[in-house]
């Protein structure tokens, strides 16, 4: 009966609409038929007339009623409540960026000192194939009302603008976002690449990638994420005033941060080596364009931190070629990393925007 009735309204030449996610109805078209309408046949008429208005009327009522029945399908059947604090990480699916994840959601202090309210806080967890993780699928049965796992893929402009969207629209804010996704060699069907020991070994497709995913994928993000991070900052602010015991009112809130990982072999005055071209150039790509934005959302009137952070060598994908020439106590799991790492995001303020450190907080050398 629903079938046909939808039939009838999809075959009507009266002019109802309804614009999805407006309701608006409009009247019988000029080319309807009116009530009055003078012919040789007034009665048949005047019965067209109002058998028209008649079965117009119960369509529209039936195609109001369609209309709320798929409103009341495809609406949030409840409002959810704003966190008081959100944790993003990019690059979650595995390595670093999945130990941050799960230790956000079970550290006792969310593994960030001085931010009280992320500890229960919601945190996003986004990688490029959140269906393809199993990890995080395990981890989201665990905390479903804790944990959002969403697509992003910082090589795709489109992506990242929609997991900015989905964020604004359920949760309203960002406050710690850390950066973590990063390309170093790839093998992957006919395309390929690896670090460069040679100039004679560059590939400007490798080039691009590299610069792609390492520097501008972090930088559109903060793009994409920056009215959510200053929002942080201002409900941060706005919600954590108390009482100093001499009777003024002081601000422990801390303004939203951006973490973006970097490396040592961005480093210009460390660079004795060689070699690497493309991550190198990469990395030191990211840490100017971060200095930018640390300058720039400083300026704001709700600032954002931004920071750079060298993990250290840790045992992960990333890493896997390479880790036989670093000795044992030099190569760090990924939950120590994540956990020396969190540890440094949580205790950094404003004043230390725009810098760069490693694992153990010491100043690395542009």
């Amino acid at each position: 009966m629903l079938a046909r009735a939808m039939l009838r309204i999809s075959s009507s030449p009266v002019g109802v609409s309804a614009p999805v996610g407006r309701g608006v109805f409009r009247g019988p078209t000029s080319s309807s038929p009116s009530v009055g309408t003078r012919s040789n046949d007034a009665p048949k008429q005047k019965l067209t007339s109002f058998s028209t208005q008649v079965f117009g009327a119960r369509r529209r009522c039936l195609h109001t009623s369609l209309y709320a029945m798929i409103s009341a399908d495809t609406a949030p059947t409840e409002v959810t409540p704003q966190p008081k604090h959100v944790s993003l990480v990019q690059g979650a699916s595995r390595g670093i960026g999945f130990e941050m994840v799960r230790q956000l959601l079970e550290m006792p202090d969310a593994g960030l000192p001085g931010r009280p309210n992320a500890a229960n806080g919601h945190v996003v967890a986004t990688c490029r194939d959140p269906a393809g993780s199993l990890a995080l699928t395990e981890l989201l049965k665990k905390h479903p009302t804790r944990l959002s796992v969403v697509k992003l893929d910082v090589e795709k402009t489109e992506s990242i603008a929609a997991a900015a969207e989905f964020v604004k629209k359920k949760l309203g804010r960002v406050d710690v976002l850390c950066q973590t996704a990063a390309v170093l060699h790839v093998k992957s069907g006919s395309f390929s690449m690896a670090p460069e020991t040679s100039i004679a070994r560059l590939d400007e497709h490798a080039m691009m990638k590299s610069y792609r995913v390492n520097a501008m994928g972090p930088t559109l993000v903060a793009k994409h994420f920056a009215d959510l991070l200053t929002n942080g900052t201002k409900l941060s602010l706005a919600g954590s005033e108390e009482g100093s015991g001499d009777g003024e009112t002081k601000n422990t809130g801390k303004h939203a941060i951006v973490a973006n990982l970097s490396a040592r072999v961005s480093s210009l005055g460390d660079n004795k080596l060689g070699g690497w071209h493309s991550y190198r150039a990469s990395k030191s790509a990211l840490n100017q364009l971060t200095v930018n934005c640390a300058i720039e959302f400083a300026r704001k009137k709700f600032p954002v931190t931004f920071i750079l952070l060298h993990p250290g060598t840790v045992d992960t994908a990333l890493s896997e070629p390479f880790k036989k020439n670093v000795p044992p106590e030099n190569l760090f799991s990924a939950e120590r990393a994540a956990s020396q790492l969190l540890k440094i995001i949580g205790e950094k303020t404003q004043e230390h925007t725009g810098t760069f450190v490693d694992w153990a907080d010491t100043e690395v050398r542009w």
